[in-house]
């Protein structure tokens, strides 16, 4: 009886470790990337392109500008992109828009 009970303390020990350190990760991944604003930037919109055969994941272009960013604006950060052409981040503007600003000397990047 008590060996099984020391082998349920053991196993339930070692739950507990996991959980611990998983949401030690997550909650770590999960901070805010804010871009304020230094000069006017362009966001543009979204276009994905097929994947690649030996990439399972879409690639995201830069389509049309649907909006010029004024100095002292901020935006959300939901990812960056690191291609051949250019690197940018996607972002979420304030009304739920999803766009990307490429990668320049227009923005400052900070995090919450």
């Amino acid at each position: 009886m008590r060996a099984a009970v020391r082998k349920l303390r053991g196993h339930l020990t070692m739950l507990a470790f996991l959980v611990v350190c998983v949401s030690i990760l997550v909650g770590c991944q999960n901070r805010e990337t804010i871009l304020m604003i230094e000069k006017p930037t362009e966001v543009y919109s979204i276009d994905q392109t097929p994947a690649v055969p030996a990439s399972s994941s879409p690639m995201f272009q830069p389509g049309k500008v649907i909006v010029t960013l004024k100095v002292g604006e901020t935006v959300t950060a939901i990812g960056s992109y690191h291609g051949q052409d250019y690197d940018g981040f996607k972002v979420k503007l304030a009304d739920g828009t999803e766009g990307i600003i490429l990668a320049g000397e227009t923005f400052k990047v900070l995090s919450r």
